[in-house]
């Protein structure tokens, strides 16, 4: 039994239960773009704020940027 999983699976799976969907989908789809339901919101959230704290709050040598463009 192979239970090695593929990329296609996760995203099949995250499109089945409404997490992600092709982007622009209603029009024919917009290539390499997603759009994210209402679970899919608030798994990036979740992600992001985990992500923020570990590497920004919780180092006293980090700060945090948000910027459009950082040169």
């Amino acid at each position: 039994m192979n239970t090695e999983v593929q990329l296609e699976d996760i995203v099949s799976l995250a499109k089945r239960r409404g997490f992600i969907w092709q982007g622009s989908d209603v029009y024919g789809g917009l290539s390499g773009t997603w759009d994210y339901g209402p679970l899919g919101v608030a798994l990036k959230r979740n992600i992001m704020q985990l992500w923020w704290r570990m590497f920004v709050d919780e180092r006293d040598d980090i700060y945090g940027v948000d910027a459009a463009i950082l040169m």
